[in-house]
C-alpha cells in the first residue's frame, strides 16, 4: 500500500517537472526570439519628436494631476518654457522633426498653446485657463511659478511676459514644421471642433504636418471634418492594455490586429518585458500596418534603437538628443 502511493506520488512529480520544464522551454524560447532584421523590410522616415519642444525637466516621483511641475524643476540648464516660440524654434533647431504641443480653450472661443488647466501653477494668474479672455492671459507671466529651490529663488520670473500664443498663431509662425497637437480637453466636443477649425484654416499642404493626440471621441470628431488628419500614437490606457494583453498571452497573442493606420509608443525600460523584442514584436504589429515608436531621453536610450526600424523617438530632452 505504501509503495503503491509512493509510486503514483512519483509518476506525479514527474509529469511536473516535465510540464514545468516544457513551460521554461517554451519560455526561453519566446525570450530569446528576437527575430532578425530580416524580417522588416520597410524602409521608414524616423519622426524625432520633442516633447514640449525644450522645457524645463522636473521631478516625476508621486505626481498627481494636481502636482505644480514648476515648482520642482532641477537647476535650469537652459532658459527656455515649454509651449513658447522660443522653445519650438529652439527644439527644432536640435533636430526635432516634429513638435508636440498642448491646447486649452479660452473664454472667447480661441486654443492657446499652455500645458495646464489653471494658472496658478506656472504663472502670476489664478483659475482655469477656460475662464479668462485671452488678452487676459497675454499680460501673464508664465515664468513666474518656476523655482528649483523650494520657492528661495524664481529664475524666469520677468522673463516670459506674454508669451502665450493661440494654436493658430504657433501654426502660422512654423508653416513648414510638423505638430503633434495634445488635445488636453478630452473628449470636449467644442474643442475638438475648434481644433479641426484651426487645421482646416490651413493651406492643405500643411494639413499633412498635423498630427494628433486624442481620446477616442475626439479623435473621431477632428477626423469627420478633416479626413486627412494622423492620431499618433493610441491613448496611453489602451496601449497598456494591448501590451499587458500581449505580455499575458506570452507573445501568443496578435497584437495590433484591427489597429491599422494608429500608432503605438512604449518607454524603453519596458521593452525588457516583450515578448520577441525587438524584431519579431515590430514584425507582427508592422504585419497589421501599426506604427511603433519609443519614449527615449538618454543617449543610452538613443543607442540602443539608433539601428532599429522604428517610426520615431519621442523625448523629453530633445537638447541632449538633438546632436546625436
Amino acid at each position: 500500500m505504501y509503495v503503491r502511493g509512493f509510486g503514483t506520488i512519483k509518476r506525479i512529480l514527474s509529469i511536473v517537472i516535465i510540464i514545468i520544464f516544457l513551460l521554461l522551454l517554451f519560455v526561453g524560447f519566446q525570450y530569446f526570439n528576437v527575430g532578425s532584421p530580416r524580417d522588416l523590410t520597410q524602409r521608414l522616415n524616423r519622426e524625432i519628436i520633442a516633447h514640449r519642444g525644450v522645457h524645463q525637466d522636473f521631478r516625476k516621483q508621486d505626481l498627481d494631476d494636481r502636482t505644480c511641475t514648476a515648482a520642482r524643476i532641477f537647476k535650469p540648464i537652459h532658459p527656455y518654457i515649454e509651449n513658447t516660440k522660443a522653445s519650438i524654434q529652439a527644439a527644432f533647431q536640435y533636430g526635432a522633426t516634429m513638435v508636440e504641443i498642448d491646447v486649452r480653450p479660452t473664454k472667447d472661443n480661441y486654443l492657446v498653446v499652455f500645458h495646464d488647466d489653471m494658472l496658478d501653477c506656472r504663472t502670476n494668474g489664478k483659475g482655469y485657463v477656460k475662464n479668462h479672455m485671452l488678452e487676459e492671459l497675454r499680460k501673464l507671466d508664465i515664468g513666474y511659478g518656476y523655482t528649483f529651490d523650494g520657492g528661495k529663488t524664481f529664475p524666469f520670473r520677468d522673463k516670459a511676459i506674454g508669451e502665450i500664443l493661440t494654436l493658430k498663431e504657433v501654426l502660422s509662425l512654423f508653416a513648414g514644421r510638423k505638430f503633434l497637437i495634445h488635445n488636453k480637453n478630452g473628449n470636449n466636443r467644442t474643442v475638438s471642433q475648434r481644433i479641426a477649425e484651426v487645421v482646416l484654416s490651413l493651406p492643405v499642404k500643411q494639413r499633412a504636418n498635423i498630427f494628433l493626440w486624442a481620446q477616442d471621441a475626439s479623435y473621431a470628431s477632428i477626423q469627420r471634418l478633416v479626413p486627412t488628419i494622423k492620431r499618433l500614437t493610441l491613448p496611453r490606457q489602451k496601449i497598456k492594455q494591448i501590451i499587458q494583453s500581449y505580455v499575458y498571452s506570452f507573445g501568443l497573442s496578435p497584437i495590433g490586429k484591427g489597429l491599422s493606420g494608429e500608432g503605438v509608443v512604449l518607454p524603453l525600460k519596458y521593452s525588457k518585458y516583450i515578448w520577441g523584442w525587438p524584431y519579431t514584436f515590430l514584425a507582427k504589429l508592422y504585419r497589421n500596418k501599426v506604427r511603433f515608436y519609443v519614449l527615449a531621453d538618454t543617449v543610452k536610450d538613443f543607442e540602443s534603437v539608433e539601428g532599429l526600424p522604428i517610426h520615431g523617438i519621442i523625448t523629453d530632452h530633445i537638447e541632449v538628443l538633438g546632436s546625436l
